[in-house]
């Protein structure tokens, strides 16, 4: 990974490109000890300009991590990450100013990266605070931003308390979108919010993505929202990807036995969550 952003061979179809990426941690063990853990091991994955890939896998499978590395809120240990043709691995912090824009990360649970003391458009405009916009710029984009999202401007000036936990991640996404980012990194963005909202959510990624022309990587264990989102799927564990391909093919024929079985367990998760629905209604 070198600091000096090499020009790589072009690759107009593939905005994200990731070699070999590593990366380990040190965790407290028994007695004290320090035990080394191998989070992500030499993962390679690729995704078309305007596609969206599923990271699926089992919790500690190491999925988040990717995700993580690829925003770069993790430096990998070593491997390579490609936004069109720079590699941006290892980004000193001032030369990361530009993935910023062209990378976004929303979460699980947007409350944890926003202010409480902030209103609605407060959060949505941060981002803008260091491209040097005046307040009233910023006001106006981030105002049309919460248009976009679905959001009514006359709530602009609540708080984010105020607002429910599917119009908080719509707030989430609205942030994300200030910067005109090429990719967006979706970790489990729709998990914890309920069925309605799910859907609603899952609608206005879609319909960004077609606007924007965005690149989605989906981290998800939801497989009803990977069917119907994602255009491929790449399955990790134990810090590899042991199979990927088209969502239809992974879906009517896996091939490895790891993805056999978490697609079965997904299944019957969901038969579950349907019948648990169905006897409470």
């Amino acid at each position: 990974m070198g600091s000096d952003l090499p020009t790589l061979p072009a690759s107009p179809d593939r905005l994200l490109r990731v070699r070999k990426l590593a990366k380990r941690y040190v965790r407290g063990g028994v007695w004290g000890k320090r035990v080394p853990v191998i989070a992500v091991d030499g993962v390679d994955l690729e995704i078309a300009g305007g596609q969206t890939l599923a990271l699926v896998g089992e919790s500690g499978s190491g999925k988040s991590t990717v995700a993580r590395c690829v925003a770069r809120l993790e430096k990998p240990d070593s491997g390579q990450i490609w936004i069109g043709e720079k590699d941006v691995g290892d980004l000193s912090s001032s030369s990361r100013l530009p993935l910023r824009s062209a990378v976004q990360m929303v979460f699980q649970d947007p409350v944890t990266s926003m202010n409480p003391r902030f209103t609605a458009v407060e959060v949505v405009e941060e981002p803008l605070l260091i491209q040097g916009l005046d307040r009233e710029r910023r006001r106006k984009v981030a105002l049309e931003s919460i248009d976009e999202v679905g959001l009514l401007r006359a709530w602009a000036d609540r708080s984010v308390m105020q607002f429910s936990g599917g119009q908080r991640q719509r707030l989430a996404i609205a942030r994300a979108l200030m910067l005109r980012p090429k990719l967006l990194v979706l970790d489990e963005a729709i998990t914890g919010l309920d069925l309605s909202a799910q859907a609603q959510i899952a609608n206005l990624l879609q319909a960004l993505q077609t606007s924007h022309s965005l690149t989605y990587l989906l981290i998800s264990h939801d497989l009803a929202l990977v069917t119907r989102m994602a255009d491929a799927i790449a399955v990790m564990a134990g810090g590899r990807i042991v199979e990927t391909g088209p969502t239809s093919q992974m879906m009517m024929a896996p091939k490895e036995q790891e993805t056999i079985r978490l697609l079965a367990s997904a299944r019957a998760a969901q038969s579950r969550l349907g019948a648990l629905t169905e006897a409470s209604a």
